[in-house]
């Protein structure tokens, strides 16, 4: 091993000053060490005197209040007013060239004369829904055929000729033993009779009187029902009409029973088939049955096809309009020219919904 180096000799105090204590210089420098400290703590004293406030609040009882007072902002300017536009002077109107002198003009042409006007009332012009179809063009007048061919206040009434029409009858499109209409008149009177059978029950309904200018004059009508008979006798000469229960009502010149007005609406489309070409034309009667008389209206609702079941029909459309607010029985009627405007449907349906038609299928004498 190799010998261990010699350690480095201390070195000495350095020597004190000449004349100088030790102890005298250690009391001084413990002197000057507080004298330090004394001073860096005046100078942290000094230093908190200048701090900012305390952070918890000191007693303010002493402290003088300061009033604040609140003033209103001030209001806005007003905005500027709007400078008057000018306006471009509006240009003068030039004078007027001088007109050519007029010339005279061609005379008109005279007008059209008015609607005629039924015997049993003013035709109007309802307002009505149009109906099925449309209008075609008037037909010809059919040929006179022996009842009265005059005519009153331009109307002219046109009888059929006699008649047996069958037809197939139907409730609610279930079919029923066959109804007929038999029409008979030579000239002077007329009879009319109405028979039908809804499921196993009898209708009769008769109408007769005599023919005159105007139309039917009915003097006796009768109804049958089951096995109930009910009649009304008609004095037109006196204007009354006696019921079957012995009461009066007055009976006005040109009214009709029941089931007459139907071929007096005939006799009326056979003598102005003109009239009938806008639908809304409307005829006014007053009519009779076995109790009571009240008006009726029939108004034309349009040109339809009806289909037979052995080929289609053209026919004019009619509709018994509601003679009271709450009547809600419907009675229609299709007149046909190819039928001398002998009913080719009528339909009556119920206040219940239930339909009763009779459906043309063929016809005796001419």
């Amino acid at each position: 091993m190799p010998p261990p180096r010699p350690g480095k000799p201390a070195k000495p105090d350095p020597p004190a000053r000449p004349g100088a204590d030790p102890r005298v210089w250690r009391r001084r420098r413990w002197i000057v060490v507080i004298a330090l400290v004394l001073l860096v703590h005046l100078l942290a004293v000094v230093g908190l005197v200048r701090m900012p406030g305390p952070l918890i609040p000191v007693d303010v009882s002493n402290t003088p209040t300061l009033e604040a007072v609140l003033l209103p902002p001030p209001a806005p300017p007003a905005p500027p007013k709007p400078r008057p536009i000018a306006r471009a002077p509006r240009p003068q109107p030039k004078p007027a060239a001088p007109q050519p002198e007029p010339e005279v003009p061609a005379p008109a042409p005279e007008p059209a004369p008015p609607l005629a006007t039924s015997p049993q009332g003013a035709t109007e012009m309802a307002a009505g829904s149009g109906g099925e179809g449309s209008a075609a063009a008037p037909a010809a007048a059919p040929a006179p055929s022996g009842g009265p061919q005059g005519g009153v206040n331009g109307v002219r009434y046109s009888a059929p000729p006699s008649a047996t029409m069958h037809y197939a009858s139907f409730v609610n499109g279930v079919q029923n033993p066959d109804g007929l209409i038999r029409w008979e008149q030579d000239g002077s009177r007329y009879r009319l009779a109405v028979e039908t059978r809804v499921l196993w029950f009898r209708f009769a309904f008769q109408s007769s009187g005599a023919l005159a200018e105007q139309g039917l004059l009915p003097e006796r009508y009768e109804e049958r029902r089951r096995n109930k008979v009910e009649a009304s006798r008609i004095d037109t000469a006196a204007g009354t009409v006696a019921f079957a229960s012995g009461a009066q009502a007055p009976f006005p010149p040109g009214a009709q029973d029941r089931f007459s007005v139907f071929l007096q609406l005939v006799g009326l489309v056979r003598g102005n088939p003109q009239r009938y070409v806008t639908p809304g034309v409307t005829e006014s009667f007053q009519v009779a049955d076995t109790r009571d008389v009240e008006p009726m209206q029939v108004q034309y609702v349009g040109e339809v096809e009806v289909d037979t079941g052995q080929g289609v029909v053209r026919a004019k459309h009619f509709v018994r309009l509601p003679r009271r607010a709450n009547d809600r029985r419907r009675v229609e009627v299709w007149l046909a020219q190819s039928l001398g405007w002998m009913p080719v449907r009528l339909r009556q349906t119920e206040p219940d919904g239930t339909q009763i038609d009779l459906v043309y299928r063929g016809r005796e004498g001419p």
